[in-house]
């Protein structure tokens, strides 16, 4: 591969000075637990309630987007954006409403933040990512900076160094392995020129090919020392509290396999191996235990839904169920800095945790009275756990960061996400179920727009993305747009979605353009005959996996939709497999969508062009290494050719996400556009 080169010099802006925005709010304890005196006001929002909030403040990007402690507490840093552009903000907590903080690193152009953290008391790390364009193939890559808190010292860590290739240069598996200005990093082993015979030239990056070795990392020097070669066929290595490295998994053609080694040994033992989509008995490690270093935390399942076990890594003792929930899955575990299990989420029509920290769950457990309506785990805490980031999100709210002193008693809200969106007028999600064809009952999500009756509404269909994914009950910029313009919308969990157990899943296995997209339909027609939607008034918007049932819908029922939004989405299964031989994993690909030639002929709308019949707008980025830009323009060249009226906008180098606020803003207003021309304004009409 061609390497890619960044570079600091001219990009990343110079420190500056901004003001941020913080609230204090203070209540009584007694314990930590026993909080209470309820929150008041956070300040004023300088929202809109009685007026249409624009669509430049759905499409703004969050003012905060991220918030680091350091682990003695003494700073806090901040991801804030201002008209688009992010800069990583550095502020003393003793003086965090006293003044602004101080701009020790700017987003540098075709970068954006991910995340920022402190990997000492005074030197912060901040991963930046990037899409890259080879022959034609875009692929995501990653950079890790680091600056000291004054703004000084900055340096691109990994880059150029012969030790480390690949296009993911920040995956820090370990902040505390036990030596100073250290963190653990996984990145693929390079090959130096060094290890190639004169006269041999050598052409961008030659490494281990997504095969990652462990190094440690100096974050001051960018100095780099190898812990762990690279092992096929693990991909992702996980250490235990004390910075070894302890467990690995991998795939290896459609073979998961995971491996660990017992404290104190060398060697590396299979623990187990399954085959991919297959309901054979598998788990995944998440986290070696704090109580016991032969023992782990893992993820398998229990009743056909995945469920958290503690495992003996001995092979002496038999799993023993920690948590299992009897209607969905288990799904994202909350870890400390060190890598020991906090809680387990999982998610039925509101998310929950089952915990395993006592201290930190009755933190969390103290906040719900104190933040009502909305769902706060713990991102970060100072060494001595008296201080804490809590992240908390609901509905109507994009993320919103504060600061627990739970010692002192205070809680401090970071800043307010989105200014320019009052929360309480915006629209709520109310769960539903509906019967499908079958009489299986669906869960989904009905919004509805702010203060209307559910009575002959013009109606969207959004599925979701995936289609491994659910919706789940959180702010969406796209579904909050459409309410606040008039429109109910209608998300659904259909089978073949992940969160529900293996049968819910593998009963749309492979079947993407049938039981999948039968689901999709019984939702509108039961939104039709609840009278929640207008009949005459149903558009079907969605965005990748979701804007491809949304193609099939344009095509295979005009007389449910009026008209079809899709965003970065497939249009050609076969198309999609072929474009996966790029990437290690093409094979997964095949396994996943299948492979008879007849059904993906089938299932591809872009091979069924001339029975497209309703009003179609296409969507897409071409910078999108989740979707290729090719799947629109391949349906946008079949549908002309068949002389199909419809839109295609393409937002230059944009991604799969639309991650820029000038993306999103074009991608509302031909969204809005398109919407009131086909299915009106959005005001409810008399049958």
């Amino acid at each position: 591969m061609v390497a890619d080169v960044f570079r600091p010099q001219g990009v990343l802006h110079p420190p500056m000075r901004i003001h941020g925005r913080q609230v204090e709010r203070r209540f009584g304890v007694k314990k930590l637990w026993r909080w209470a005196i309820v929150l008041g006001v956070a300040g004023s929002i300088d929202g809109h309630a009685a007026t249409q909030p624009s669509i430049e403040a759905f499409a703004a990007r969050a003012r905060v987007e991220d918030v680091s402690i350091s682990a003695d507490g003494r700073y806090l840093a901040f991801i804030e954006t201002v008209r688009g552009r992010a800069a990583a903000v550095v502020l003393r907590r003793e003086r965090l409403n006293q003044g602004p903080g101080q701009i020790v690193m700017g987003e540098p152009d075709h970068f954006h933040f991910v995340w920022c953290r402190w990997a000492t008391n005074t030197r912060l790390l901040c991963s930046l990512r990037g899409m890259a364009d080879e022959g034609g193939v875009i692929y995501p890559t990653t950079r890790l900076v680091g600056v000291d808190a004054d703004g000084r010292h900055m340096r691109v860590l990994l880059q150029n160094n012969d030790m480390v290739q690949g296009p993911l240069q920040d995956q820090i598996i370990n902040w505390e392995p036990g030596k100073p200005d250290t963190v653990l990093i996984e990145a693929d082993e390079g090959l130096g020129v060094s290890g190639f015979g004169a006269g041999v030239r050598v052409y961008g990056n030659v490494g281990t090919h997504g095969l990652p070795a462990v190094f440690e990392l100096n974050v001051v020097s960018g100095r780099l020392n190898l812990r762990e070669h690279a092992r096929d066929p693990i991909r992702h290595w996980i250490t235990d509290g004390h910075g070894e490295v302890r467990l690995g998994w991998g795939i290896s053609g459609t073979t998961i396999s995971y491996y660990a080694r017992l404290e104190g040994d060398r060697a590396w033992r299979r623990l187990t191996k399954f085959e991919i989509f297959s309901r054979e008995n598998h788990f995944r490690p998440i986290a070696i235990s704090g109580d016991d270093p032969n023992e782990a935390y893992a993820i398998a399942p229990s009743d056909g839904r995945d469920a958290v076990w503690l495992m003996d890594l001995t092979d002496k003792e038999d799993p023993t169920l920690v948590f299992a929930h009897s209607s969905v899955d288990v799904t994202d575990p909350m870890l400390s800095i060190d890598g020991k299990l906090i809680a387990i989420r999982y998610e039925t029509d509101r998310p929950s945790l089952y915990c395993v920290a006592v201290r930190i769950c009755s933190l969390l457990d103290g906040l719900k009275k104190l933040l009502p309506g909305k769902f706060s785990i713990v991102t970060e805490s100072t060494q001595d756990e008296s201080i804490y980031v809590v992240r908390s999100v609901s509905d109507r709210t994009a993320p919103t960061y504060s600061l627990v002193d739970a010692a002192k008693g205070v809680v401090t809200q970071l800043g307010t996400p989105r200014p320019d969106l009052d929360p309480a007028s915006l629209a709520p999600m109310e769960s539903i179920t509906y019967p499908a064809r079958d009489g299986t009952a669906i869960p989904g999500y009905l919004t509805l727009p702010p203060g209307a009756e559910a009575k002959r509404l013009p109606l969207v269909l959004m599925p979701h993305g995936g289609p491994i994914a659910r919706d789940t009950w959180r702010y969406f910029f796209l579904r909050e747009f459409l309410a606040s313009r008039g429109y109910a919308v209608l998300q659904m969990n259909f089978r073949g979605s992940s969160g529900y157990g293996d049968d819910w899943f593998y009963a749309a296995h492979q079947d993407w353009g049938g039981l999948t997209y039968d689901d999709v339909v019984d939702a509108g027609r039961w939104a039709i005959q609840q009278g929640i939607a207008d009949p005459e008034r149903v558009c079907i918007v969605g965005w990748s996996f979701g804007g491809y049932l949304a193609l099939l819908g344009a095509q295979r029922n005009p007389d449910l939709f009026r008209c079809a939004i899709s965003i970065a989405a497939i249009s050609d299964l076969s198309l999609l497999i072929d474009e996966g031989h790029h990437w290690f994993n093409s094979e997964i690909r095949e396994k996943q969508i299948g492979t008879d030639p007849d059904k993906l002929k089938r299932d591809s709308p872009r091979l069924h062009a001339a029975e497209f019949s309703v009003p179609l707008l296409i969507v897409h980025g071409d910078r999108d290494a989740q979707v290729p830009y090719e799947q629109s323009v391949v349906m946008d060249v079949a549908l002309t050719r068949a002389g199909k009226a419809h839109q295609f906008l393409t937002l230059r180098d944009a991604d799969h996400d639309l991650s820029a606020e000038s993306d999103r803003v074009r991608m509302l207003r031909a969204v809005e556009a398109f919407l009131a021309k086909h299915i009106g304004s959005g005001e409810p009409r008399s049958p």
